[in-house]
């Protein structure tokens, strides 16, 4: 068996712009990402869903036509599949995601 540790502290450090991500692992079709927020991203939706924890900061992700929905330090929020969203992070943050593992391609 081959384990992989990765260091959440370390790949905090190759994220040098906003909405980049690393890799942190895989679990079948579904990747853990750890990504940094600032700023606003474009509205998009996925054919599956997607998850955010917010390590660090405060995110909002905003639903076209629909509400604004805050996510402190601490917070998940799941975004289903068909849901047209953006993030955005008035401040630096850092967000952990998992979604499918070809989603990023899109």
């Amino acid at each position: 068996m081959s384990a992989r540790k990765m260091s959440i502290a370390e790949a905090r450090e190759l994220l040098t712009e906003p909405f980049t991500h690393t890799v942190l692992g895989q679990v079948d079709d579904y990747c853990a990402y750890l990504s940094r927020f600032l700023g606003t991203y474009k509205f998009h939706e996925h054919a599956q869903d997607e998850m955010y924890v917010v390590l660090e900061g405060e995110i909002f992700i905003d639903y076209y036509d629909g509400p604004s929905v805050p996510v402190r330090t601490g917070d998940t929020l799941v975004v289903r599949a068909g849901e047209r969203h953006r993030s955005r992070a008035e401040e630096e943050s850092l967000v952990l995601m998992f979604k499918a593992a070809h989603l990023f391609a899109e």
